[in-house]
């Protein structure tokens, strides 16, 4: 009985810190996101379901949303309101809280490196998402692309 409390708290132990390590970089990842953009302009964090960041550039206002997608092989936009992650383990749907319909310039900021990100153009057409390339209303590029969109 001693060795079921002791194995228990072992894979707590594993579990617990496994956790910890994801968060770490998870925060890591955000913090490179809020440097990267803080380079292009006045960056405000924001608290709303549907966007957490408003950039402040020269030009424009960007509203600005973050998705978290570890390990994925894809990420798509079939419309305005349905996003999907596809990865080994299946397809996730992604909550959208309205972003689309929110007024303005949008970008969506996929994180920390999806395999790919398409867009449907109908049932059975899809494209490579581009960073300029209009995503139903909205822009959508990944942590790499930051620079670039903003040349």
């Amino acid at each position: 009985m001693t060795e079921l409390w002791i194995g228990l708290g072992i894979i707590s132990v594993v579990v617990i810190t496994i956790i910890v390590i994801i968060e770490v970089n998870k925060h890591k990842f955000i913090q490179s996101i809020e440097n990267q953009l803080k380079q292009h302009g006045s960056l405000e964090k924001v608290n709303k379901s549907s966007h957490q960041y408003v950039l402040n550039t020269q030009n424009k206002t960007l509203l600005i949303r973050l998705i978290y997608a570890p390990s994925v092989n894809e990420v798509s936009f079939n419309s305005k309101r349905h996003w999907q992650l596809f990865s080994s383990s299946g397809k996730k749907m992604i909550e959208t809280h309205s972003f689309a319909e929110i007024p303005g310039d949008k970008l969506i900021l996929v994180y920390p490196q999806p395999g790919k990100i398409v867009k449907y153009i109908n049932e059975n057409e899809v494209v490579f998402v581009k960073p300029h390339m209009d995503v139903f209303g909205m822009h959508v590029i990944h942590l790499n692309q930051i620079d670039h969109y903003f040349e």
